[in-house]
């Protein structure tokens, strides 16, 4: 009996463990920092975040250029990675990393936390207005990493 209790003790503390895709998405400004660059999260509309397996919490970006290349960076050494958000530029919320659009512009024009010129909007016709105010392009989640796979 003993052994039917502890297995069923163990079996307990993993249903008490928050999955993975369950751990919020809380970027705390000013007290977060970027993984890549060690600076405060300072501005939430530039942030994005990476959840890998077995990660006890989220990677926090305070530029998707910072965020783009440790993703990529990730892949290459075959660490999973099972969410990615990215916060919209305009709405300041988090959505799927995947599903948005990305603009890129010089930085010196759409300025940025790294100067890497990106922010990501969920809404096409939203994308279209920034690049459009910015001079930037309109480019896709695979089109952000190839732009981070040319610079790590």
């Amino acid at each position: 009996m003993v052994g039917v209790a502890a297995v069923a003790a163990f079996a307990g503390l993993f249903t008490l463990r928050t999955a993975p895709s369950q751990k919020p998405f809380n970027i705390k400004v000013g007290q977060d920092r970027c993984r890549r660059c060690g600076m405060f999260i300072s501005r939430l509309e530039y942030a994005a975040g990476i959840l890998l397996v077995d990660a006890f919490d989220w990677h926090y970006y305070d530029d998707l250029g910072c965020f783009a290349m440790d993703y990529v960076v990730f892949e290459a050494v075959g660490k999973r990675v099972i969410d990615a958000k990215v916060v919209d530029f305009k709405a300041k919320r988090p959505v799927d990393a995947k599903a948005v659009f990305y603009v890129t512009a010089d930085p010196k024009v759409l300025w940025t936390p790294m100067s890497y010129g990106f922010v990501a909007l969920e809404k096409a016709e939203d994308a279209r207005e920034v690049a459009e105010k910015y001079g930037g392009t309109v480019v896709s989640f695979e089109g952000l990493l190839e732009w981070a796979r040319k610079r790590v």
